[in-house]
């Protein structure tokens, strides 16, 4: 009898297992998708941007925000910055502190959505407003900084959602 138990429990554990598994190999996905893109930016690292942008189009990104400023300012920075994306004063101090005409490049691309439902449970358990349903988008975003035209860094995010990048604001498409 024992024996037939453990079968039981091992047929139905076996595909609850399965599905961690799988779930943990999609965000892998994303992980390695990322480095994948920051290690062929880091080989471009001194070409001019004519050569860059147009791999990140054969990826599939799409321009979140561009801008530009000749010999930039501390206070012209961080006017841009994003939430998750932005610069510190560290690399504010590395790249743009010794001058120069600097374009700054914001990509992102749709990795993701997720779904949650929300609403109140009465002391009866029963549901007393509508759900409301939450939809939330993932990206990959990308940030190149490019100084007279040729590049001098890249960073990658592998998981960001839309507050991630936008300033706490949900942006929709």
């Amino acid at each position: 009898m024992n024996n037939k138990r453990r079968i039981v429990y091992w047929i139905v554990l076996a595909p609850v297992i399965a599905a961690f598994c799988m779930a943990g190999a999609a965000s892998d996905k994303n992980a390695d998708n990322a480095k994948l893109y920051q290690k062929s930016l880091e080989t471009m690292v001194g070409q001019s941007s004519g050569y860059v942008l147009p791999q990140l189009e054969k990826w599939e990104f799409r321009t979140l925000e561009s801008y530009g400023a000749e010999n930039p300012t501390w206070k012209d920075i961080s006017k841009h910055n994003r939430a998750k994306v932005k610069f510190s004063k560290d690399d504010y101090n590395q790249l743009f502190a010794q001058g120069g005409n600097f374009k700054v490049l914001v990509y992102n691309k749709l990795i993701g959505t997720d779904t949650s439902h929300i609403g109140e449970i009465d002391g009866s358990g029963r549901g007393i407003m509508k759900d409301a349903n939450i939809n939330l988008q993932q990206y990959t975003v990308i940030r190149l900084v490019f100084k007279d035209d040729k590049l001098i860094q890249c960073r990658v995010w592998p998981k960001l959602d839309q507050s991630g990048f936008s300033g706490g604001t949900w942006l929709r498409r």
